[in-house]
């Protein structure tokens, strides 16, 4: 989808409409729309914030409105610049260590001898299939809680 397809179809929407997917996969392909979308909203929220300021003045109303436009700008610094600046990496890293260390560890615990004892080889199938099932849910969560970050560090800055 073209940019300006894009941006054409994006303003004709109604305040809170959904996206249509081709729309949310340019969004997601595309870090100039998803800037200059992200910029749109930041600017309503500001405007939003004004208008529901109590202002008796036109003075306070015009300081009220550069402040506003000051913060946005600071703000202005890419989604993954800020995430990598605000979030880290660390507890994603230590929750998945524990995961895989705690099925490394399981079979050799006195539960897992227990269960081993119990169930025979029928135990080590089941036991797999979990330990696949959770480090893929756990991979899949930690994509999709990071997904701009990915998506922003990964496209190609033209």
């Amino acid at each position: 989808m073209n940019c300006d397809i894009f941006q054409d179809q994006y303003l004709l929407l109604d305040k809170h409409e959904p996206l249509s997917v081709g729309l949310r996969l340019h969004l997601l392909c595309c870090t100039s729309c998803r800037q200059a979308v992200n910029r749109m909203a930041a600017a309503e929220n500001v405007q939003r914030q004004i208008v529901h300021t109590s202002t008796a003045v036109d003075e306070r109303m015009l300081n009220a409105t550069m402040n506003a436009i000051h913060l946005l700008n600071k703000q202005s610094t890419p989604v993954a610049a800020r995430q990598g600046k605000d979030k880290t990496f660390l507890p994603w890293l230590a929750v998945g260590t524990f995961l895989i260390l705690g099925f490394i560890l399981l079979p050799f615990s006195d539960m897992g001898k227990i269960d081993l004892s119990q169930f025979g080889d029928s135990f080590w199938i089941p036991f797999a299939l979990l330990c696949a099932g959770s480090i893929v849910t756990y991979s899949a969560v930690f994509l999709a809680k990071n997904l701009v970050f990915f998506t922003e560090k990964f496209t190609p800055q033209m």
